[in-house]
């Protein structure tokens, strides 16, 4: 029986070079001078779906020629969905049904394309014919795993070019790069260069050359602002107004992370944890993880949980309530127009970003 890989997910870059490496398998290092590969572009210039899947279906059926075997890539599809359909048109009903026998042993096909569910009929029938099936999605930040999968990407790269990056520094490209892949590969591309003969990466590093996004930027003014860093918080406050980052949006988020703090505060009360540190929640009692396993500070990374009850220790209960109550007066502001949004906002921040001390 040929082989047969099906690579989906909304990873766009994960998924295309993990096609890229089942094709060099199969092909050879430079698979484009194999004459017993044959490409159908699912991502060529002005394709169109139905006939690209017409002229997959034709190599499919069409027997090695000169070549005692045949690759059939069907490369970067633009959407599997109507592979998908109860009564798929021609030529995907052809092509499933060609793909429902196990291919003959001279044939291997690779498939590599978004849209594919694992719950429709297609998704059986691939299976049931042998298919190696793999999924590359895109990692979200609500996932219970989503900081493990960032920081083992982000230890692998490491490993490969030879480099150490501090704790905060691997925390802040989890937190604002994202989860997909190809976005956080060419951030760690971009800081190997920028550090260059360097072996450490470091949160000043990353500060520096990462690519900013309004995500990233308004993380970094939260943060700046929960660490007391005034000068810091205005300027980031500033960039966001000029950008045209809406200030309402920017008052949710300041709201959001004190809101935070105070269900941290919650969650360590629970636990028990009065003083975190770095190995406070790795080194936690067995029967207390048993007791309270639904809560936020057991489902995330150990260390995240530390720096987060860190930042939420560092505030008396007065503090925040202080905190949230001045943020409700800005907002109170800004929508009956009684002052200058800049103003607004500039005081708002100083006035978070100053520690009381009680």
């Amino acid at each position: 029986m040929g082989k047969f890989y099906v690579i989906s997910g909304d990873d766009e870059f994960s998924r295309k070079q993990r096609a890229r490496e089942i094709i060099g398998e199969l092909a050879g290092d430079n698979p484009e001078d194999n004459p017993a590969l044959e490409i159908i572009a699912g991502d060529a210039p002005d394709a169109k779906d139905a006939v690209t899947a017409g002229r997959f279906l034709d190599s499919l059926r069409t027997p090695p020629f000169l070549c005692e075997n045949k690759i059939v890539w069907l490369r970067h599809f633009p959407d599997l969905a109507p592979f998908n359909a109860a009564d798929p048109a021609e030529p995907y009903s052809d092509i499933i049904e060609f793909l429902s026998e196990p291919l003959p042993p001279e044939v291997h096909v690779v498939i590599d394309g978004p849209g594919l569910d694992q719950r429709k009929s297609f998704a059986k029938v691939l299976k049931a014919a042998g298919a190696v099936m793999e999924s590359k999605a895109v990692a979200k930040m609500t996932d219970r795993n989503y900081a493990d999968s960032r920081r083992m990407a982000i230890e692998e790269f490491m490993q490969k070019t030879g480099k150490r990056i501090a704790r905060d520094a691997m925390q802040f490209l989890c937190d604002t790069v994202g989860g997909d892949a190809g976005t956080l590969a060419n951030e760690l591309e971009k800081l190997r260069c920028y550090v260059g003969a360097n072996p450490d990466i470091t949160l000043a590093d990353c500060r520096e050359i990462v690519s900013r996004t309004p995500e990233t930027i308004s993380w970094e003014y939260t943060g700046a602002v929960t660490s007391g860093d005034v000068q810091r918080a205005l300027r980031l406050a500033g960039i966001m107004l000029s950008s045209g980052e809406p200030e309402i949006r920017i008052l949710a988020s300041l709201a959001g992370e004190f809101q935070k703090m105070i269900q941290t505060r919650l969650s360590m009360l629970e636990l028990g944890v009065k003083r975190p540190g770095p190995n406070t929640f790795s080194s936690l009692p067995q029967d207390i993880k048993d007791k309270y396993p639904n809560n936020p500070l057991l489902k995330i990374h150990p260390y995240r949980a530390f720096k987060i009850c860190e930042a939420a220790a560092q505030f008396s209960d007065q503090e925040l309530a202080e905190k949230l109550s001045a943020i409700r007066d800005a907002y109170r502001a800004l929508v009956s127009g009684g002052g200058e949004t800049r103003i607004i906002l500039e005081q708002l921040t100083f006035k978070l970003a100053k520690k009381n001390r009680y």
